[in-house]
């Protein structure tokens, strides 16, 4: 499982993600929903990739291409024998570009025939790609924007109050997800009504608030785990915010943790 893959290091300066995925029967990373400063593309080689951005979800196939803006929350689900493309650029790095806060590219995008010039790029680009070198990064971040303004029409921003009430709430969640959070207690914090809530949570992350509680414990479990291999399951658990071992037990089974 993949907890919130690029939280911490996309919000870092002028952070820069280029990586290609093959997805295979053995290996299905589980992206849970997250959300960053930074702004993604996924560009689809092949296969299928199911993607839920706010509350938008598409099944992606090869030639696709998905947009997220900085703070959208979004997640995929990507099938065996996909392969695709992700990068980040993060939004320090933007500076002087279009901020993506009042035009924007559509979140799905049929790639047509400049996908191809930009499948070229990024083959091109993954064959020198160099992490540790500020020159190869910015000059393809540079580039990738300008290839996809040239290619592909901005559009206005849509729903954007939405999006960033949500994000607060899922703030929150992420500071406290070891302490007793209730529907209730949550709707009374963010003056919402608890249906609208709950309506709300579904939508953007395709899941209950008790079940996102529930697999944002198991992942910090894993990610502890791996830190502190030799530390008692027991002690790991409740400092995740399990007060039960049955209950922790339960949900570990619910959801194993798949690829690293």
């Amino acid at each position: 499982m993949i907890p919130f893959v690029y939280e911490k290091e996309a919000d870092t300066a002028n952070y820069i993600y280029f990586k290609k995925y093959r997805v295979t029967d053995e290996w299905t990373p589980d992206i849970f929903p997250h959300y960053h400063d930074s702004i993604e593309f996924v560009f689809m080689v092949g296969g299928e990739n199911r993607i839920h951005i706010n509350t938008q979800e598409e099944t992606v196939r090869a030639g696709g291409i998905t947009f997220v803006r900085c703070f959208e929350p979004h997640y995929y689900m990507p099938r065996a024998g996909a392969e695709y493309f992700v990068v980040l650029i993060s939004s320090q790095y933007l500076g002087g570009y279009n901020d993506f806060s009042e035009v924007t590219f559509p979140s799905f995008l049929k790639g047509g025939e400049p996908f191809g010039k930009i499948l070229e790029f990024l083959n091109c680009m993954y064959s020198v790609w160099d992490a540790e070198s500020e020159a190869i990064k910015c000059g393809f971040a540079d580039l990738l924007l300008g290839l996809m303004r040239k290619f592909y029409p901005l559009e206005g921003v849509k729903n954007a109050k939405a999006t960033q009430a949500f994000v607060e709430v899922l703030k929150y969640i992420n500071e406290h997800f070891r302490e007793e959070i209730t529907l209730g207690s949550l709707a009374d914090r963010f003056g919402y009504a608890k249906n609208y809530l709950s309506g709300l949570f579904n939508k953007f992350t395709g899941m209950n608030l008790r079940e996102y509680i529930n697999r944002r414990r198991v992942n910090a479990f894993y990610r502890l785990k791996g830190q502190q291999p030799q530390a008692p399951v027991c002690r790991l658990a409740e400092q995740c915010g399990f007060s039960s071992l049955n209950t922790f037990y339960r949900v570990l089974h619910r959801y194993p943790q798949r690829g690293n």
